[in-house]
């Protein structure tokens, strides 16, 4: 039976889900990108430095990592649908509550409460293009998600330009019309086979996963604030995760997927590579605004051809996937792409006159990006198994995002520990306008350190690509299909 139109009656709901799920990571990738350029300008309005600013992004990000593991358990004893419709709904009311904010430290809570809503979309939403696609457009489906990503990346330097000269307030008010648009199609048109519960899922460990987050917290503290007093609570809190992982029932972190060594490489050489890639961002938009001088605007369409050209990597990676026997050949490539460039954009920003390289080389820093995202994000769920590839994707995802937030925590930490005493507490914890030039010259002499530290990060991941391809190559005989 046929529609009116020439798509088939049976490929709506697949279509209906990729449809809203890429909303999703749209508006996530908008947000993230938008709040980077507005660092400075939030900065000025709050009176926060530079280590408060990092936790803008921080706060979220560990949100993220401290939860989308229990997301993901959600999403199979309560409905992927369901629970994924809330997390949008969690992420809009949050993005007011941000806009709100009458100090930077509200806006970090509130930013830590957009980070659970973000848990639950991204717990949720891959799985259900899984269950929603066949095998063999499974990573084309995952590719044309990832555009999503890309596309968010773009518009968010941009507009959030526009915005920022405006009201920095404005970027996260922007949120709240897309999450009330995904809610209401995907209230209406997810289908509903997607709302079936597991009566075999685990159950929630709340304890386990706030232990991981103090952890990962503590580590974060003393990076971003130089504070020492931070790091006794997280060895007590990772020892107590470690204690309480062993003894329950219904751990944070899968066993099984744990000795699943193809997974773990995956998901390991993933998040290192992420580590080596997020902080990017960060520092060319502190680079272009406080260094270079340039507006909002300027510096928005300055970083745009990064995530341009991530989003036309991303999908092609996609489909490169769906073909290779050992795709992971392909992210080996694409992290060296990504090293070579944080190696090239430290020579740039520290020759003091940058000019049209700085934005080439972050094109192609975006192009490496997208070769090794989808076909990693992939490889990770195809070495799980079927049922467990939602605690698969929310492992995948932790791992990621401790990355990201590992990123921003060490760019703030190496580009201020070279700094004199009092030009570092400065920028620490005052606002960041007006430096004198020297002072704005010595700043650029930490960023460009900081690039090379990501390169190194970056150049630790290599290894773990080569035991990817490796255990792909073991595993996905020549006679199976591809796909995930």
């Amino acid at each position: 039976m046929k529609t009116s139109g020439l798509v088939p009656a049976e490929k709506l709901p697949r279509w209906t889900v990729l449809s809203v799920t890429t909303l999703g990571a749209f508006m996530a990738a908008l947000d993230s990108n938008i709040v980077t350029i507005a660092l400075p300008y939030i900065s000025k309005g709050l009176s926060a430095g530079y280590s408060l600013l990092g936790w803008v992004l921080a706060g979220y990000i560990l949100a993220v990592a401290s939860l989308v593991l229990q997301a993901g358990k959600m999403g199979d004893s309560y409905g992927k649908k369901n629970v994924y419709l809330a997390g949008f709904a969690i992420f809009g009311v949050s993005s007011a509550l941000c806009g709100l904010s009458l100090d930077a430290y509200q806006l970090i809570a509130f930013r830590v409460l957009q980070g659970v809503g973000a848990s639950v979309m991204i717990a949720t939403g891959i799985p259900m293009i899984f269950a929603s696609f066949p095998v063999a457009e499974r990573g084309a489906a995952i590719g044309v998600n990832s555009v999503a990503w890309a596309l968010g990346a773009v518009a968010g330097p941009v507009l959030g330009g526009i915005l920022t000269q405006l009201d920095w307030r404005l970027i996260f008010f922007v949120n709240v019309p897309v999450a009330a648009l995904a809610i209401l199609v995907g209230s209406r048109r997810i289908p509903g086979y997607l709302n079936s519960r597991n009566p075999n899922a685990k159950r929630l460990n709340l304890v386990n996963a706030g232990l991981l987050g103090v952890t990962i917290a503590g580590v974060i503290l003393w990076l971003t604030f130089f504070d020492p007093r931070p790091l006794p609570v997280s060895a007590l809190a990772l020892l107590a995760f470690v204690f309480a992982e062993k003894r329950s029932g219904d751990p944070v972190i899968n066993r099984d997927l744990l000795r699943n060594s193809g997974f773990l490489f995956s998901v390991l050489s993933l998040a290192i590579t992420t580590t080596s890639f997020f902080g990017i961002l960060f520092v060319v938009s502190f680079y272009f605004q406080n260094i270079a001088g340039f507006s909002p605007l300027q510096a928005g369409l300055w970083v745009a051809p990064l995530p341009i050209a991530l989003g036309v990597f991303n999908p092609l990676a996609g489909r490169v996937f769906d073909r290779l026997k050992r795709p992971a050949a392909v992210s080996i490539a694409g992290a060296l792409i990504v090293l070579g460039c944080l190696l090239v954009l430290a020579s740039l920003l520290g020759s003091g006159t940058p000019g049209v390289a700085v934005p080439i080389t972050l094109a192609v820093a975006g192009a490496g990006a997208g070769l090794v995202w989808t076909p990693s994000i992939s490889s990770a769920l195809k070495f799980a198994s079927q049922e467990l590839r939602g605690v698969a994707n929310g492992t995948a995802f932790t791992l990621i995002y401790i990355g990201f937030v590992t990123s921003v925590a060490l760019v703030v930490s190496v580009s201020t520990s070279s700094l004199p005493a009092s030009l570092a507490g400065l920028v620490r914890s005052g606002s960041l306008a007006g430096l004198t030039p020297l002072q704005s010259a010595l700043f650029d002499g930490g960023l460009v350190n900081s690039l090379y530290a990501l390169a190194f990060v970056g150049a630790l991941g290599i290894p773990l690509f080569v035991l990817v391809v490796r255990e792909q190559g073991k595993h996905f005989g020549a006679s199976e299909s591809p796909g995930p």
